[in-house]
């Protein structure tokens, strides 16, 4: 991940968990994580090992791109 780019992820969340977060922007790197904000201005951590894939929002250098408002209630 880039800080600044805005990304869909797919992650470990646990032993059996798998988790989804769309549309979330990295805004801080470190060694073993990444500091990520949601489009409802919170923020979460996931970890680099945990990530299991990676796709970056099409043309998604802001927030405000199609692909991220078009998601309703998700």
């Amino acid at each position: 991940m880039e800080i600044g780019k805005t990304y869909d992820v797919v992650f470990s969340a646990g032993a059996y968990e798998i988790e989804y977060e769309n549309c979330v922007t990295c805004i801080k790197k470190t060694l073993k994580s990444y500091r990520v904000k949601r489009l409802n201005g919170s923020t979460r951590l996931i970890g680099q090992d945990s990530i299991l894939k990676l796709r970056e929002v099409s043309g998604a250098t802001n927030r405000d791109s199609e692909d991220c408002t078009n998601l309703g209630g998700k």
